[in-house]
């Protein structure tokens, strides 16, 4: 009975040993050190999102610095057309046309679909209308005032 005890024992104090002073006062750090990380990463993230925003702005207005595609931008804000209609529209030629539709339509400005042999164009991001009205009025008030 008494080497049973004794190995009872020796497991239970196997099981219930004392973690050194040291290494419990380099884990507190460590866990402050990871949650002061922890907050760098997210400043981190909201600086790469900033900076994402700005990326996608930028992208953007490089997109419509081009009279043409302002034009177009303009000519299918009401409704979507086809490149014939455009053409009516806008004074230039059917392959420039083609060549700024398709800038606009890979920076996901403009949407298409095709009937028959026609493509139709459509506006599919809201945001630019909007930039853009806000900006051709201001720049027609400003005229108007000087």
């Amino acid at each position: 009975m008494v080497t049973s005890k004794s190995s009872s024992t020796a497991v239970k104090a196997k099981s219930a040993k004392k973690v050194p002073a040291q290494v419990l006062a380099t884990a507190k750090p460590k866990s402050t050190s990871k949650a002061k990380e922890r907050a760098a990463v997210k400043a981190s993230d909201a600086l790469t999102d900033d900076d994402a925003v700005f990326n996608m702005a930028a992208e953007t207005f490089r997109v419509m610095s081009a009279p043409m595609r302002l034009k177009i931008i303009s000519s299918l804000c009401n409704q979507e057309k086809n490149v014939g209609q455009l053409l009516e529209e806008i004074d230039t030629t059917q392959p420039n046309m083609s060549q700024h539709l398709n800038t606009l339509f890979k920076a996901k400005i403009l949407g298409r679909r095709r009937e028959g042999v026609q493509i139709y164009y459509r506006i599919i991001n809201e945001r630019v209308v909007t930039v853009c009205r806000a900006v051709c009025m201001q720049i027609a008030i400003d005229d108007v005032t000087i």
